[in-house]
């Protein structure tokens, strides 16, 4: 810590918010680690079609002649596919940075509208109580005890039958469709932080002290309760992430998500279950990217949760604390 003399006395600069927040937030490598692989996972991401037209090759382009054998199986990686090609002579090195953009859009999206769902209704009944909050706590313990996988397959394929979808061409096939059915199916989760945060702000001296100056209603959820909301959605939104990433994983890979002209990672996961045998890389490079970016917002998770709970003792290494 920063230390100012005065008067020849030693004393302790205080640390500003933010930079109390980073230190808490990087105490840990881990968590570093992490945060660098989602900005250039991000980056790839965004910089897919420059990648792709650097390389020379693009996410559908058919490569057959170079990258099949006799028997029609896929070649390995060498230096002008990285990670080989799959059953169809396509790059899978491009499908995989493609695929990134996919389960990012799938993640934040579907997240996004779970969270302002979750809040809404959450703030609603834990502020307003009663028959409001017993109704909606009571829809929100009816969605959490559904099947999600079975109803996530059975709308997927209900909605799949056909081109024009379902709802009248509301919800067609593909990405749209995913993105609605993971927002639908978690946002009870984060109504109900929301709700049991809720309930104990209300009672607070700073709440009441709203209503007695004659703050309405709707004034005091949105400037004193949701601040202080805040760390918490900011917590669960980022361990929420990798779960809808898996989520469309599954359905793609259930051949019910993201359709084959999209590069997927469940997609390449599920064509990689035919060849593992003979053509390893179909699955280990997508399964690699998977793997590495749920564990990554889980760590970016667990250091916000750190950094954001006055509660948690700072993490100091040896040295300092020496």
């Amino acid at each position: 810590m920063d230390q100012v003399a005065t008067l020849g006395v030693t004393r302790p600069r205080a640390r500003s918010p933010r930079a109390s927040f980073w230190a808490k937030f990087t105490a840990q490598p881990a968590t570093v680690i992490a945060l660098v692989f989602l900005a250039v996972l991000i980056l790839a991401a965004i910089a897919a079609p420059l990648i792709a037209s650097l390389v020379g090759h693009g996410p559908n382009d058919l490569y057959r002649t170079q990258m099949l054998d006799g028997f029609g199986l896929p070649r390995g990686p060498n230096g002008s596919f990285w990670f080989g090609a799959d059953s169809a002579g396509r790059d899978v090195f491009i499908r995989v940075i493609y695929g990134a953009r996919v389960s990012l859009v799938v993640g934040v999206v579907a997240t996004g509208i779970a969270v302002v769902i979750g809040v809404t209704l959450g703030l609603i009944a834990g502020y307003r109580g009663g028959i409001v909050d017993t109704l909606l706590s009571r829809f929100a313990d009816v969605m959490l005890a559904m099947p999600l996988l079975l109803f996530a397959i059975g709308i997927s394929t209900a909605c799949s039958t056909t081109s024009a979808g379902c709802l009248r061409g509301t919800l067609t096939p593909g990405l749209n469709l995913v993105i609605v059915i993971i927002a639908v199916f978690t946002w009870p989760a984060m109504f109900r932080i929301v709700r049991a945060t809720t309930l104990s702000l209300r009672e607070t001296d700073f709440v009441e002290a709203s209503r007695a100056i004659g703050q309405t209603e709707f004034s005091i959820m949105r400037s004193e309760v949701l601040p202080n909301l805040i760390s918490p959605i900011v917590v669960y939104s980022a361990l929420l992430v990798p779960q809808s990433i898996l989520f469309e994983a599954y359905l793609t890979f259930l051949g019910l998500g993201i359709p084959d002209s999209t590069p997927s990672w469940g997609g390449m996961l599920d064509q990689a279950s035919q060849l593992f045998s003979v053509a390893w890389w179909l699955m280990v490079f997508p399964g690699l990217f998977l793997l590495a970016t749920v564990l990554a917002f889980n760590l970016i998770g667990d250091g916000l949760r750190d950094a954001l709970d006055p509660k948690t003792p700072r993490r100091t290494t040896r040295k300092r604390a020496a």
